[in-house]
């Protein structure tokens, strides 16, 4: 049985935890992040070979996904939504390494009931939130708060577009710690976004 036709996309489940994260219960998100983390990292991967970089962009996926959660509408099931911005984080990141790579508008098969929807183009709204100025000075608010030992690690990585080892190099810190610093820098941006409710 496939992960689509078992029951664990549960659409009524999942909104019904978006609208308590809105409505203030923001640690549940952390709830939505542990659902969906391995089958984030197995779409993500059919895009990008790279393990760290798939780890990296399934945290981004979850920062975008939190940081602009009040778009997400109930037309349309909450997994698809967070599977389309992994999907345009991929294709951001293929465009950036002149990378040539596959088609997954449709990760999973979809369930029967799936089958009878039609989910708008999500492309264009998607895009606009990502883009949207309002969000970005959230982002960058939350980064203000961060030690400087981990914003500086957020801004080689997704500002300067570092590799690992050039990160390492740049810092004088061995690549593990690169990667260390990297993942708690992402998980204490989603604390900071949650507790000073920057969304």
């Amino acid at each position: 049985m496939n992960i689509a036709d078992s029951g664990y996309f549960n659409p009524a489940e999942d909104y019904e935890i978006v609208q308590q994260i809105l409505g203030g219960n923001k640690d549940l998100f952390e709830k939505l992040e542990r659902k969906y983390k391995k089958p984030l990292s197995h779409l993500i991967s059919k895009m990008v070979r790279n393990t760290d970089d798939v780890e990296d962009i399934v945290q981004e996926t979850f920062i975008r996904a939190y940081n602009n959660l009040r778009y997400y509408k109930k037309e349309f099931a909450f997994h698809s939504w967070l599977f389309k911005i992994a999907s345009n984080l991929c294709i951001d990141f293929l465009r950036k390494r002149r990378v040539q790579t596959i088609s997954i508008e449709q990760p999973f098969p979809r369930s029967e009931s799936e089958n009878q929807m039609d989910f708008p183009a999500l492309g264009d709204e998607a895009d606009k939130m990502i883009l949207d100025e309002e969000q970005r000075q959230s982002l960058n608010a939350a980064l203000s708060f961060l030690p400087e030992k981990y914003r500086i690690v957020i801004e080689l990585r997704h500002f300067e577009e570092l590799e690992y080892n050039e990160i390492a190099e740049r810092l004088g810190i061995p690549v593990g710690t690169v990667k260390a610093h990297l993942f708690r820098a992402r998980k204490a941006l989603l604390d900071i976004l949650r507790k000073r409710r920057l969304v």
